[in-house]
């Protein structure tokens, strides 16, 4: 059902973890499916210049969550608010059913409600 590129990320989380040194702190969850994340972010400006991520739950929620941060250091922020849903999901490593994109978008959703201005 997933690829390699998936498991492994899944299995070996490269932005993992908390972050001591942060300026912006994200609680988000899923309601539909339970899937809890923080994201911790630090920034330059109005830049990412690092960030990470704790959470729990399904694989996809976790890939995407990890992509997501993998990928967001170095862009502004308002960029990453601005992306649009449609390639965000299309983006990702495997075709996701309708009932699951909620699980992807989840590292979105957490980043444009978290951070209203920049």
């Amino acid at each position: 059902m997933y690829n390699d590129e998936v498991m492994d990320r899944y299995q070996n989380p490269m932005k993992n973890g908390k972050m001591e040194d942060y300026d912006i702190k994200i609680d988000e969850a899923s309601t539909t499916c339970g899937d809890k994340i923080v994201l911790y972010i630090k920034t330059d400006g109005n830049k990412i210049e690092d960030i990470k991520w704790q959470g729990e739950g399904c694989i996809l929620s976790i890939v995407s969550t990890d992509m997501f941060c993998e990928s967001a250091v170095g862009k502004e922020i308002k960029s990453l608010k601005e992306q649009d849903d449609l390639a965000f999901v299309e983006n990702f490593p495997v075709k996701i059913s309708p009932g699951r994109i909620n699980c992807v978008m989840l590292p979105l959703r957490a980043l444009r409600r978290g951070i209203k201005e920049k």
